[in-house]
């Protein structure tokens, strides 16, 4: 564990500062925290007045005095800074663990009553929705994932409240996190941070601060049009594929390695040792039957590593089989209907009779992607599989999320102008979302028809005068 150097401080720690730290409940707790403690006496400031300027101060300082590791350092003082705060005496002020290019936060950090209050948000929206048909307030309830990505949200928030100068003890409760003075807090920290520039994380961060100042809180409605006004300059007024996505796939285009790409699944099945299964034969197998899959049926990486073989597939035959996953579980409440074909068929069934049960082991599980002893998959550790197999089998650098605008792509290229298909393969609502993202590329291809045109016409000895 990375730690100061103690005797860099040694000589500015106070009486009261040596009898607080003769409580540290062990000697790696006292040696992380004393470095923070010294800087604080030196200062002559009070402990009980440390704020997270402090902690970035002292950060600064032992990156400039050349300390080992002096970012880790900072971080370790702030974590124990906080258990320090369980003993008697010590000032209970919690820090945010920092460095120098990003703030963190764990759940279980935050103020027990902050904490308190958010459980019971989150228990409210995990609960069953209102059967009550009059009820205008009644709201479905949220998944899982969505709970553990709100839950990370919240703490988010809390960072820029610190960093913007809050004091991380002054929230007890959801409601002092939605208040005025802190909204204005988070969303100007939330602004500087982005250089003052749109920027849709921000203002998602911003909309879950309106919904639970809303629903949770009450807040009253001119907060509430505060953060509104601030989500609407946050929100990115750009429609469409980003610049970044169709990037990528003008490289893949332009570098003739989409058919790599699209007999990668096979090729790699062929050329396994089915006499010989290996657990990393399992897990490359795994990500080709994903590869299989979102080229055929491209949804989102979270439905993806949710599909499940009893509650998703109709197997309606040996070589065909429809993937169907109800609205409530995808983003935009679109039931999701594909067909997998015969070719997928051979790769799941080597898959689920000679690779899956390598993983098995004894446990159970109807879910397709899992990791060891039948634990499903996070979308998250999903994708860096199935994005790390595609680099080393093709040399392609491609996410999951790209191979939805990958097939639109294919099939607009095929059928250029066919953007209702291409709604439905996608599930979106509107077939103006669909246009919205293609509608570049497919001028990409109307500029080259019409190059290859020219250059026809100017290589050609016939009389151009009738054209």
């Amino acid at each position: 564990m990375a730690r100061p150097t103690s005797n860099l401080y040694d000589p500015f720690l106070t009486k009261e500062a040596r009898l607080l730290l003769e409580q540290a409940p062990d000697r790696y707790v006292r040696s992380n925290v004393l470095g923070l403690v010294g800087y604080m006496c030196r200062e002559r400031r009070p402990l009980a007045s440390v704020s997270q300027k402090d902690l970035i101060a002292y950060r600064d300082e032992l990156i400039a005095a050349g300390t080992t590791r002096p970012k880790q350092a900072a971080r370790d003082a702030a974590h124990a800074w906080n258990r320090m705060t369980e003993q008697p005496g010590w000032p209970k002020v919690k820090l945010v663990p920092a460095s120098a290019t990003r703030t963190s936060l764990a759940y279980k950090d935050l103020p027990e009553e902050l904490k308190a209050d958010c459980d019971s948000y989150f228990a409210e929206r995990s609960g069953q929705s209102d059967d009550d048909l009059f009820n205008a307030d009644a709201r479905e309830p949220l998944a899982p994932a969505t709970l553990r990505d709100r839950r990370g949200k919240i703490c988010q928030l809390v960072v820029h409240y610190v960093e913007g100068g809050g004091k991380l003890e002054a929230l007890k409760s959801l409601c002092d996190l939605t208040s005025e003075k802190a909204c204005r807090i988070i969303l100007a920290q939330i602004w500087r941070k982005n250089d003052k520039k749109a920027n849709a994380h921000g203002a998602n961060l911003a909309r879950l601060l309106s919904s639970v100042g809303k629903h949770h809180c009450g807040a009253p409605q001119s907060v509430l049009d505060l953060i509104r006004n601030a989500e609407s300059k946050l929100r990115p007024k750009k429609s469409g594929m980003t610049d970044r996505n169709r990037a990528k796939l003008r490289t893949i285009l332009a570098d003739k390695a989409l058919p790599h790409l699209l007999k990668l699944p096979q090729r790699f099945m062929a050329g396994l040792d089915t006499s010989n299964p290996t657990l990393a034969d399992a897990i490359d197998l795994q990500s080709a039957a994903a590869i299989a899959i979102e080229l055929v049926a491209p949804m989102r990486a979270k439905n993806l590593a949710g599909l499940d073989v009893k509650e998703h597939f109709d197997f309606v035959s040996d070589s065909q089989c429809h993937v169907v996953i109800d609205a409530g579980d995808v983003k935009n409440h679109q039931t999701l209907n594909y067909v997998l074909g015969p070719s997928f068929m051979k790769l799941f069934k080597l898959y689920e009779e000679v690779y899956r049960p390598l993983l098995l082991g004894r446990m159970e599980s109807s879910s397709i992607f899992i990791s060891r002893y039948g634990r499903t998959k996070s979308p998250a550790a999903l994708g860096a599989q199935v994005q790390l197999f595609i680099k080393e089998q093709t040399g392609i650098r491609l996410n999951i999320h790209l191979f939805r605008h990958l097939t639109g792509y294919i099939y607009l290229r095929h059928y250029p102008g066919q953007y209702e298909p291409v709604r439905q393969l996608l599930g979106h609502k509107d077939v103006r979302t669909t246009i919205s993202f293609y509608v570049g590329l497919e001028e990409d291809s109307n500029f080259k028809r019409y190059g290859e045109i020219l250059d026809r016409l100017i290589a050609s000895e016939e009389d151009c005068d009738d054209l």
